[in-house]
């Protein structure tokens, strides 16, 4: 299992010294160790198919103390290396298109040691490697999404990234030594055999510091901010942040280690999160006019599902849902990308007077937006099928809510771009062409796999009335967003609801549904505000590391004499502080 962790990092580690600016030369090279290790997956998740293997290769000794590389191969950590190396060839392929213009390799070896982290990450048994990976992915996705250094927004948001996810980093750590003062080893096998033997205060705190991780690197309220404007990096590294890496790596050390979490009796706790933070991002996706922000708030919506079936126990839900959402949500950066190279911009409002869709470009998105919103047949309507499953009533009732709104939001978005008929087709180029089509294939036949799935991890999933109750709110939502953004009637959806009202004589249902919606735009207006209070004090925060950084740039600057000069100065105050108070 070594070998297929790294690959890329030596693909990695010889693009920048050797390729310089030969980029076509890098991205070729950077694609075929994608797909070596796609290959290599493919084998040993054929060949451990329903085992347990776990590699360990000495590392050091400390005190009496041994720690090793440790991997485990099992069928829901080889699954996952499928998944991020088959997504990691379709954003590499889209990227040779997208990236054209871009002189120098650096990209290619950055996303190479970004699948790398990834690959490390999802196959580790030691809690201390997870950690050491989970940091090369964080650090990689601060140069990744701040590839265009010398532009402020890249820059700035690149810096927000990385303090906000700090938060979450720091929690680990401190995990990190709470799991070790207790069991003295980092294996996550033994932590996790050991999940209800531990005190009860290890098991709280530890638990609670590795959900405050999760949350942050998911991006999951309150840190969600973050992964909005890492919008302003390439839009390769946006599929691959937002389909099944960075952002899955929270959910992931959650389903990892949901024995803990469990005993901790967090669970109900993570659902109110997953809630909170998909009903907020639905509402400040319906704002949003950037075609990338509104597929990040629907990351954020869909990341949050995963948290609320995780906090059921249902984690072979939560996988599922992860897989069906890396098909769907990787093509709909695809086409936002193949858009913004022929018209320059991300506005979906700009984007609709432009008229030069092709069909080619309009059923895949329409597959899409109907797959975030769950519309049969497409296969994120089985996801949730199986992502509900073990949802009690209230979840439910709040999970059909979510639904309503965020049909309401992503067709929003897909009737702002695509209305009217195309004047002029939107030329074809195989590397955008070929990854966008092959995924909307997979994601309308897809939710076949569903009925295979329970073989390779543990997953129940029933089409029950809550299932179909969701389905007519996702239905409402798209002929709302219809009536309102594609037809252009304003004034329609009110006066039908005011006719309906006024036939149900003895009900005042006009006053209350009034009173719902003021309370629901009221609420929106200080989740918007709280919004930009959070983004502002963060990114206020990255321009002054910035600032200070610079300044104390200054202080190392190849002065042999002021070096000197300085050790002999630190040397006289140690003398004097020596003889006046010793």
């Amino acid at each position: 299992m070594l070998y297929l962790i790294i690959l890329p990092l030596l693909v990695s580690a010889v693009l920048i010294p050797f390729l310089g600016e030969r980029k076509n030369a890098g991205w070729l090279i950077s694609l075929s160790a994608a797909v070596m290790s796609f290959l290599l997956s493919v084998f040993f998740f054929i060949s451990y198919f329903n085992k347990n293997i776990v590699e360990s290769y000495n590392w050091f000794s400390f005190a009496g103390l041994s720690f090793s590389l440790s991997f485990i191969g099992n069928n829901l950590t080889l699954f996952m290396a499928l998944l991020v190396s088959f997504i990691s060839i379709m954003v590499l392929m889209f990227a040779g298109a997208y990236m054209r213009e871009e002189k120098h390799a650096r990209f290619y070896s950055e996303m190479s040691f970004f699948i790398f982290s990834m690959l490390g990450l999802v196959m580790s048994n030691s809690l201390l490697l997870f950690f050491i990976f989970w940091e090369f992915v964080g650090i990689t996705s601060y140069l990744l999404i701040g590839f265009w250094y010398d532009r402020e927004g890249p820059a700035v948001s690149s810096k927000k990234a990385l303090i906000i996810t700090r938060i979450g980093d720091l929690a680990f750590l401190a995990a990190l030594v709470v799991v070790f003062s207790s069991l003295k080893t980092f294996s996550i096998s033994t932590l996790l055999s050991a999940a209800y033997s531990l005190p009860a205060n290890v098991i709280l705190i530890a638990g609670s510091l590795f959900t405050i991780a999760a949350l942050s690197k998911a991006a999951q309220f309150p840190f969600y901010t973050w992964l909005i404007d890492a919008m302003e990096g390439p839009t390769p590294v946006s599929a691959l942040l937002h389909s099944a890496t960075m952002v899955a790596a929270g959910a992931y050390l959650l389903v990892r280690l949901l024995p803990l979490i469990s005993a901790a009796g967090l669970l109900n706790l993570i659902v109110v999160f997953g809630f909170i933070t998909a009903f907020t991002g639905a509402l400040l996706g319906l704002r949003e006019r950037h075609f990338k922000k509104i597929l990040a708030y629907s990351t954020i919506e869909s990341l949050a599902f995963m948290f609320m079936a995780i906090g059921t126990l249902n984690a072979g839900g939560a996988i599922f849902y992860l897989f069906t959402h890396a098909v769907f949500k990787s093509m709909l950066f695809f086409i936002s990308g193949g858009l913004a190279l022929v018209f320059g911009t991300y506005d979906v409002y700009e984007l609709n007077k432009k008229k030069l869709m092709g069909t080619w470009l309009t059923i895949p998105a329409f597959i899409g937006f109907a797959s975030i919103s769950a519309i049969p047949p497409f296969m994120s309507f089985f996801a949730h099928s199986a992502l509900t499953h073990n949802f009690n009533i209230f979840e439910n009732t709040a999970f059909v809510f979510v639904a309503f709104l965020t049909a309401l939001f992503s067709f929003r978005a897909f009737f702002a771009i695509f209305k009217g008929k195309a004047n002029k087709r939107l030329k074809k180029e195989f590397n955008i062409f070929f990854p966008i089509i092959f995924l909307s294939v997979i994601s309308a036949v897809g939710g076949v796999f569903l009925f295979f799935f329970k073989g390779i991890i543990n997953i129940a999933y029933s089409f029950d009335a809550f299932s179909f109750i969701a389905l007519a709110a996702s239905l409402l939502g798209v002929f709302i967003s219809y009536e309102i953004f594609y037809l252009r009637k304003t004034q329609s959806f009110a006066a039908k609801m005011n006719g309906f009202a006024e036939k149900l004589s003895g009900y005042n249902y006009e006053r209350f549904i009034i009173a719902i919606g003021n309370a629901i735009s009221a609420f929106g207006f200080y989740v918007g505000k709280f919004d930009f209070m959070f983004s502002n004090a963060m990114s206020r925060a990255a321009e002054s590391t910035f600032i200070l950084s610079s300044k104390t740039r200054e202080i190392e600057n190849g002065d042999a004499f002021r070096y000197l000069t300085a050790v002999i100065v630190g040397l006289t105050a140690v003398i004097l502080v020596a003889v006046i108070f010793i």
